[in-house]
């Protein structure tokens, strides 16, 4: 998405909702947002005009790649593990503890772009909570549930200045979202691939459409599993896992991605593709990198 810009261009995380609300905040700050995939930087840098300043929120580039870049780039403010390399330079913000949105609330703050306010200080609160999966942040998981089902769009018409209630019409829609995720939840708990790989305990998720992978990934973990592994048609992979195991570690080295470090994703090689057997071979590959 391309809209009118006064003060530069904002490349951050597509299809979640720390991107989408760091678009929201790029937005309030006279930044043009573009939405990528966090593997895929590089090749939305290319083709951003140079016209303007350029920022990122909740994307970065591996430390190989920033030093060529790094030139074209006015601030970088980021939240995952695998950004960390980045974290002494004077063009950077890295921090683990806030999500991507909320630093570069932070930083728009600082710089004067917007005023912080209470509802623009919910709405971060709530998504950061969600985000960072941290022990209250049913309310955004809400918010997310209505974002994956309604879009960019909607939450750009909706949420443009900071937190606004739910209308009665998307309550409605939440319940029956939430409804749905249970079913969701069953079936690909129950037909989840698992594999020991030595001591640790490994389950294969292949998904089928969109739905709430993060209690997916819960309930396998809290019936003893190590690391979950979802597979995507469209041959995505991420991971969640105990402490025990890095998954932005692991996606980083062997599946060109990355992440936190309890979540990260990655992809599978091109002659994969998001099936049974693809599931499996990566379950195998990933015992012999845990379990030599």
């Amino acid at each position: 998405m391309v809209t009118h810009i006064t003060r530069g261009w904002l490349v951050t995380h597509q299809n979640c909702l720390d991107g989408a609300t760091a678009g929201l905040v790029g937005l309030a700050s006279g930044l043009s947002p573009i939405f990528t995939e966090p593997d895929r930087v590089a090749g939305a840098l290319s083709q951003v005009p140079v016209d303007k300043p350029l920022y990122l929120a909740d994307v970065s580039l591996p430390i190989t790649e920033w030093s060529s870049v790094r030139s074209r780039i006015t601030y970088i403010v980021d939240h995952h593990k695998t950004a960390l390399p980045l974290q002494n330079d004077a063009k950077a913000t890295i921090d683990l503890s806030h999500s991507g949105a909320a630093l570069l609330y932070r930083f728009a703050v600082s710089e004067g772009w917007i005023s912080a306010n209470g509802s623009w200080d919910r709405l971060i609160h709530m998504v950061e909570r969600y985000d960072l999966w941290q022990s209250d942040h049913g309310p955004g998981q809400d918010l997310n549930r209505l974002f994956r089902a309604r879009g960019f769009e909607w939450y750009r018409s909706r949420f443009a200045t900071g937190w606004a209630p739910f209308t009665s019409d998307e309550a409605d829609q939440l319940a029956h979202i939430i409804y749905d995720e249970t079913e969701f939840i069953a079936r690909h708990v129950t037909a989840a691939q698992r594999l020991a790989a030595g001591p640790l305990l490994l389950a294969g998720v292949l998904l089928d459409g969109d739905g709430p992978v993060n209690e997916v990934a819960h309930t396998l973990l809290e019936r003893g599993v190590d690391l979950v592994l979802f597979l995507k048609a469209d041959g995505r992979i991420s991971a969640r896992t105990r402490s025990t195991i890095d998954a932005a570690a692991l996606m980083e080295k062997h599946f060109r991605g990355g992440g936190h470090a309890r979540a990260a994703g990655g992809r599978l090689t091109p002659n994969l593709s998001g099936s049974p057997e693809s599931l499996n071979a990566v379950l195998q590959e990933i015992r012999r990198i845990l379990a030599p």
